[in-house]
C-alpha cells in the first residue's frame, strides 16, 4: 500500500502473471460442471449453452474496473462530458458517468495499468473490489425484473444506460451494453451467490 494510492491493496496487477487470478463464483462454477480457460491472467469459467437460450449469465469478474471520483468538471473532462446515468463504449472500453462527480472506467484486465496511469489519481483500481456478472438472451428483461424493483424497460433504460440500486437486496451497479445487462457487485457478496449451469463464458 502505497501514500499515492491507498486503496492498492484492491488490485490484483502486482500478482498477476505469478499465480492464476480467480473469480469469487469459481467454487459455483465448477460445481456446475464448468471447464476453466486464462484470460488476463483470470480463470475464466466456460459453459456449452444453447445458442437460443431465452436468458443466460456470464462470470465477467475478471473485467478490470477503475472507480473515478473528481470534480463535476474534472468528470465532464475525464468521460468527455458523458451525461448522468449515461453509458460510452470506445472499443473494448467502457465508461460510466453515475453522478456528476463519480464514474467508472471497465476495460480488459490487461489494459488497466496503462489506463490508470492516462487518468492519473483520480482512477483507483477495483478490479478485485467488485465482481460482475452479465444478463444475456432475449428474456433477460424479465428474468431481471424477477430479482429487482429498478425499472430496466427499454423506454427507460435503453442501451448505453447506467444505473445503481437493489438486485436481489444487494447494491449493484447496472450497465445495459446493449445485447445484455453488466451486473456489478461487491466482490464479497457475489460469493453468496449461486451460478447455474446455463452460465456462459463471454
Amino acid at each position: 500500500m502505497s501514500e499515492r494510492d491507498p486503496y492498492a491493496f484492491l488490485s490484483p496487477a502486482a500478482a498477476a502473471g505469478t499465480v492464476a487470478l480467480r473469480t469469487p463464483m469459481e467454487r459455483s462454477h465448477a460445481a456446475a460442471g464448468a471447464t476453466f480457460e486464462t484470460h488476463d491472467g483470470w480463470r475464466v469459467a466456460v459453459y456449452d449453452a444453447a445458442a437460443d437460450a431465452e436468458a443466460w449469465a456470464a462470470d465477467l469478474s475478471h473485467l478490470g474496473k477503475l472507480d473515478v471520483r473528481g470534480t463535476a468538471a474534472e468528470l465532464d473532462a475525464l468521460t468527455a462530458g458523458l451525461e448522468k446515468g449515461g453509458a460510452r463504449r470506445d472499443g473494448d472500453v467502457w465508461t460510466l458517468r453515475l453522478t456528476p462527480t463519480h464514474g467508472y472506467v471497465l476495460a480488459p484486465f490487461g489494459q488497466v495499468a496503462e489506463l490508470r496511469r492516462r487518468i492519473g489519481a483520480a482512477a483507483i483500481d477495483v478490479s478485485s473490489g467488485l465482481a460482475a456478472v452479465a444478463l444475456g438472451g432475449p428474456r433477460r428483461r424479465d428474468v431481471f425484473h424477477r430479482s429487482s424493483g429498478l425499472d430496466v424497460r427499454e423506454a427507460r433504460f435503453g442501451a448505453n444506460r447506467c444505473i445503481a440500486g437493489s438486485v436481489m437486496r444487494v447494491p449493484t451497479l447496472v450497465v445495459n451494453r446493449g445485447d445484455d445487462f453488466l451486473m456489478l457487485v461487491a466482490w464479497e457478496r457475489s460469493e453468496e451467490r449461486r451460478v447455474g449451469k446455463e452460465c456462459r463464458s463471454r
